[in-house]
């Protein structure tokens, strides 16, 4: 009897949870298909082109990450909430938020070009470098959101594994047959172009299924309310930059890029298990958006959460362990010898990753409850300590003191987060 109950229920879940086991099963798969090909293909960047222009690379894309964050402009972590809040909005609601991404966008543009043609008599803003900021920034117009709010993420992983595949395609060909020429500008130029067929791809399918014919309201004045509600969580997507790109930025300027190249190298593996992370995020961000929705009681939240916070922990912790335990023996096997030098790093790494595994629940929950204001003091706070720990611990500790402060400003930060979360809960019915 009990065993035909348990049976039962086990059955009911999966039924229920169908549509997000499908959606999970094709993000894992695509994305860590996409994942093993970057980690191999980094890897060899790294090898082929050394520890100190490696680290120039990461200086790069530290750059192009504010890029990416500043063309955002918060709007992947409240689109998707607004699409399935507002359903009778929608179409205004994504052309709205491209206008203002757009125009963002030009602006990130024209600052590199007077950048490079005024202020770099040195010419350290090289070409590629600019190819790999624009690159970066241009991600910021993809139509994740509006797949998330569908629940099309399989097909939005498949478009984003193209764009990869060709990437690493290009690269790989440049390896094989001339390996002496791979250079930033060889991979910026090549992240740009398929960048670009990237956005169009997803675009083309995204816009034929939106009836852009029911907007009303005109599209400038819908950029310019996007552009007041999410000002909070722009300067907080701004500042939590404070903690992966910052302190690669520092790191670069007191200890060098040989030293970047080493951190970079632990980052790359930690980021394995971030994107596991973000993959099953990706599942709970609608769902977090469904259950802060006003009419949903204080039991159904607290189960919810407690539930995607198992997961989320569950996930991270099988893949964290070794990294602990044997990070200077991971360094040697996957990269060359003179990147074991990032072993003390990628043994904070791996407590990060645990500590982000809930931190992403609580991130998605504040945000999805409207809690703007309480989002952007956290992660000021945490920005504030993640810059003055860089300036005392880089100096001293190189990449071990930039990952150390990583863990320790993000990690307040986010237990800010589980705060105001648990204060919320309480105060429903």
């Amino acid at each position: 009897m009990i065993k035909k109950l348990f049976r039962s229920q086990f059955h009911s879940l999966l039924a229920s949870q169908r549509r997000n086991l499908q959606n999970l099963s094709a993000l894992v798969i695509l994305n860590f298909l996409t994942a093993g090909l970057s980690f191999v293909t980094t890897v060899k960047i790294a090898n082929v082109i050394g520890k100190e222009s490696f680290g120039n690379l990461a200086y790069a894309i530290a750059l192009g990450m504010y890029g990416q964050a500043f063309v955002r402009y918060g709007i992947d972590r409240t689109l998707v909430r607004d699409l399935i809040h507002y359903p009778h909005r929608f179409a205004e609601l994504v052309a709205g938020s491209l206008l203002l991404r757009g125009g963002i966008q030009l602006l990130v543009i024209v600052g590199l070009l007077i950048w490079k043609f005024t202020f770099d008599a040195s010419g350290a803003l090289s070409w590629g470098l600019v190819a790999v900021v624009v690159a970066y920034s241009l991600k910021s117009l993809d139509m994740q959101p509006v797949y998330d709010a569908w629940l099309k993420m399989g097909r939005h992983a498949a478009y984003n594994f193209i764009q990869r595949a060709l990437y690493f395609l290009l690269i790989w060909m440049i390896i094989l047959w001339s390996p002496n020429n791979l250079s930033i500008a060889w991979i910026g130029f090549g992240l740009l172009g398929t960048e670009i067929f990237y956005l169009l791809l997803q675009q083309k399918w995204a816009f034929r299924r939106i009836d852009f014919g029911v907007i009303k309201a005109p599209l400038t004045s819908v950029a310019v309310d996007l552009s007041k509600s999410n000002f909070w969580i722009w300067l907080a997507a701004m500042g939590a930059l404070s903690w992966g790109s910052l302190n690669q930025i520092i790191l670069k300027h007191y200890c060098g890029a040989a030293e970047l190249g080493g951190y970079a190298a632990s980052w790359q593996i930690a980021s394995v298990v971030m994107l596991l992370l973000v993959q099953v995020g990706r599942i709970g961000n609608p769902a977090i958006a469904h259950n802060t929705r006003p009419l949903t009681n204080k039991k159904a939240r607290i189960h919810f959460l407690v539930r995607y916070s198992g997961v989320m922990l569950l996930v991270a912790t099988p893949i964290c362990i070794p990294l602990f335990f044997f990070p200077e023996l991971i360094l040697r096997t996957i990269f060359k010898p003179e990147y074991a030098s990032g072993a003390g790093g990628l043994r904070v790494f791996a407590i990060y990753m645990l500590v982000l595994s809930l931190g992403v629940v609580a991130s998605q929950y504040v945000i999805s409850a409207r809690m703007e204001r309480t989002y952007f003091a956290s992660v000021i706070v945490g920005g504030i300590l993640s810059i003055t720990l860089c300036l005392v611990l880089i100096p001293r500790m190189a990449g071990f003191g930039a990952a150390l402060a990583l863990l320790i400003a993000h990690g307040i930060s986010m237990g800010l987060y589980w705060v105001a979360m648990i204060q919320h809960v309480r105060k429903q019915r």
